[in-house]
């Protein structure tokens, strides 16, 4: 009996052990160039589009599942017209100078497919932050121009602007809100 406490109890240890050496997670960072978000929201009779660029960040992939840790400037917003981008940024929509960043933080992810996860993570938009669940999907991985290893993820989900204190016009400017991320990462 006392030989199978010992083996069981070196078993645990050499188990404990080797968790212990387990691999890091794989880093990468944002390529800040080829990753964006767009967005569409209802404008009276329409559904124009808007683009935010050059989001930085990172995604730890730790064996294959992914955590973003994602900041996306509200002064990169490109909506294709000056006077446009210009009101939009002010205090009364995104309030750019109180508020210059939104972030989106995983909190946790589950793999539902191949090559598709379940996100949930703290977005924060306009100063409050709410959990939000997301569809992540795997668009691929490879290696660069310059022989770099590379991967890719995109989303699509909605919010509630007024849910984030973006009351202005909501009624003939819909309160809903599309986004539409595409990540490119570089491994570190």
């Amino acid at each position: 009996m006392k030989n199978r406490i010992a083996i069981f109890a070196a078993f645990v240890l050499a188990a404990a052990g080797t968790a212990s050496l387990g691999l890091a997670a794989d880093s990468y960072k944002l390529d800040s160039v080829h990753s964006d978000v767009v967005f569409t929201i209802h404008h009276l009779v329409s559904n124009p589009f808007g683009m935010f660029h050059g989001p930085s960040g990172t995604v730890s992939v730790d064996g294959d599942v992914p955590a973003l840790d994602i900041s996306v400037p509200v002064d990169k917003l490109d909506m294709g017209n000056a006077k446009w981008e210009s009101d939009i940024k002010a205090a009364s929509w995104f309030d750019v100078k109180q508020f210059p960043n939104i972030t989106f933080k995983t909190t946790s992810v589950k793999k539902t497919g191949d090559d598709t996860y379940e996100a949930t993570g703290d977005l924060t938009l306009h100063g409050v932050t709410k959990s939000v669940t997301v569809t992540l999907t795997k668009t691929g991985e490879g290696k660069g121009m310059q022989g770099e290893t590379r991967i890719g993820y995109n989303c699509t989900f909605k919010v509630k602007r007024s849910d984030y204190g973006m009351t202005t016009y909501v009624g003939p400017i819909g309160d809903e809100v599309t986004l539409m991320v595409n990540i490119e990462a570089i491994k570190q």
